[in-house]
């Protein structure tokens, strides 16, 4: 029985006892995953800033990288962010543009033998990301997968909350449970075709345990008149990162990088018709034939 079991939702002491644990715990974590020659994919959303003001507590100069479009959501406050964290000199800006989609898509379908659009559009930041790092002799990403699922972090969640607590549970134990051999598999097979390490420290054994352990009541609950996803988890990152950061909602890394709205363009660009239902898994299908790809029907 892990020593959270018994938090009860009304209950401060517990609720900063969670925040204690969750910041011990993370960063033990992440001390644990540090190596030579590493970097951080770094969004400014809380997960990774959260790693980030972690890792530099052992690594000052840790460097971090981030990959968007210019303008997009993710370049524009990872520099915030960055600047927040007293880090702005460390980090890498990757600016994309629709060329670099469009020749990274056939890479990341050939690694994930899939055409499926959600997976494509996660598949070419992280790829760009780590094939930039790779020139830049970095071999491994500290990332903070897994934290949205543990966390109740995603838009979902706050539905599923409103029927239950024990519903909210089930969900994020179901999430977890399949995230190794869906999101962990798909990021680590495109990284690694980039001849890059991925890391989570979310996923530590020892965090995974302790985040299950915390009742969803305070994963997902009511904070200035609304309903909000990792509360928990943003409560804990107030003591080491700004509450500028702590509290921002931020988009996940397809729209944020603005590569699904890239996906779109080149499809239409293609001659696929945007009120065609599916035009994006059509166009990246043509893609993956053009390039006599093989993909896996069983995905």
């Amino acid at each position: 029985m892990h020593p959270m079991s018994d938090i009860t939702k009304d209950d401060s002491k517990d609720e900063t006892a969670a925040c204690e644990m969750i910041t011990t715990t993370l960063s033990n974590s992440v001390k644990k995953y540090l190596a030579p020659n590493c970097a951080v994919l770094f969004s400014g959303g809380v997960d990774s800033s959260l790693i980030t003001a972690l890792a530099a507590r052992h690594v000052p100069d840790i460097t971090l990288i981030t990959v968007g479009f210019s303008g997009s959501n993710d370049v524009k406050w990872a520099s915030t962010a960055a600047q927040l964290l007293g880090l702005e000199n460390n980090l890498i800006l990757k600016i994309i543009d629709l060329g670099d989609v469009e020749s990274t898509i056939p890479c990341v379908i050939e690694a994930l033998e899939t055409a499926d659009p959600m997976a494509i559009s996660l598949g070419v930041p992280l790829y760009i990301a780590s094939t930039e790092a790779k020139s830049r002799n970095i071999n491994m990403l500290l990332t903070g997968q897994g934290a949205d699922e543990l966390f109740g972090g995603y838009h979902r969640y706050k539905e599923i909350i409103k029927k239950s607590t024990d519903a909210l549970h089930e969900a994020i134990v179901a999430d977890v449970s399949r995230l190794p051999r869906r999101d962990i598999l798909r990021d680590n097979t495109v990284a690694d075709a980039a001849g890059i390490k991925l890391a989570a420290p979310f996923l530590d054994p020892d965090v995974v345990e302790l985040a299950l352990s915390i009742p969803a009541a305070l994963k997902v609950r009511e904070f200035d008149g609304e309903l909000v996803g990792k509360y928990i988890l943003r409560r804990a990152a107030e003591s080491v990162v700004p509450a500028k950061i702590a509290w921002r909602d931020k988009k996940a890394m397809q729209y944020g990088s603005g590569v699904w709205a890239a996906l779109g363009r080149l499809a239409r660009q293609a001659g696929f018709k945007k009120q065609d239902k599916g035009y994006i898994r059509k166009y990246l299908y043509s893609v993956a034939g053009k390039n006599r790809i093989k993909l896996d029907v069983t995905l």
